[in-house]
């Protein structure tokens, strides 16, 4: 799994990537590696909906097992994109309504984050997207090693992820940041 935004750096093993669950349809696409929670509600053939994580949500203590990690999405087609300019880096969202996997892995799932300005790459605008994974990741970052991380405000702009000191909330343990947007951390759920 990678993406321009998210990858693992220590891989999940089985049983620490759930399946049997869909991202809800009313959602808007979602970048892979998002925080995401199961809303207690099922589709039709019994897979569990899950949703956003957000610090508004009132949804930012580790979840129960089975009842949220990190989102993931396997991209198998490339229907409807170019080929010759579409690499499986550029397939980082999730559509709505699509089965997805939930990983978790507490103190063994490694993950990385990058946050990407918005540039202009072989004369395409706004390639790659701008996207802030963590709050507080970039050239002068705000996050260091050791810090908890929480779901965050949930959007490209603000975050999706971001610091936390109350141990109960922490939901990723930072192991590692650099000034290019970069920052490790290890699963603590």
């Amino acid at each position: 799994m990678n993406t321009r935004n998210f990858q693992f750096r220590v891989s999940p093993l089985d049983g620490e990537r759930g399946s049997r669950f869909v991202l809800d349809s009313e959602s808007d696409a979602l970048p892979q590696g998002v925080p995401v929670v199961a809303t207690g509600e099922f589709d039709a053939t019994g897979r569990a909906i899950v949703e956003l994580a957000t610090d508004d949500g009132g949804n930012l203590d580790k979840p129960k097992a089975g009842q949220g990690g990190i989102l993931v999405y396997e991209q198998f087609r490339y229907d409807g994109t170019d080929t010759a300019i579409t690499t499986y880096s550029d397939m980082d969202t999730v559509p709505a309504g699509r089965g997805v996997q939930v990983v978790t892995g507490e103190n063994r799932v490694k993950v990385a984050y990058k946050t990407t300005d918005a540039t202009a790459f072989y004369n395409r605008a706004n390639y790659p997207t701008a996207r802030v994974m963590v709050a507080g990741a970039g050239a002068t970052p705000t996050v260091a090693v050791g810090d908890y991380l929480t779901p965050g405000t949930g959007s490209d702009v603000a975050g999706y992820w971001k610091e936390t000191s109350d141990a109960a909330e922490a939901w990723l343990v930072v192991t590692s940041v650099d000034s290019n947007g970069w920052v490790e951390a290890v699963l603590n759920f």
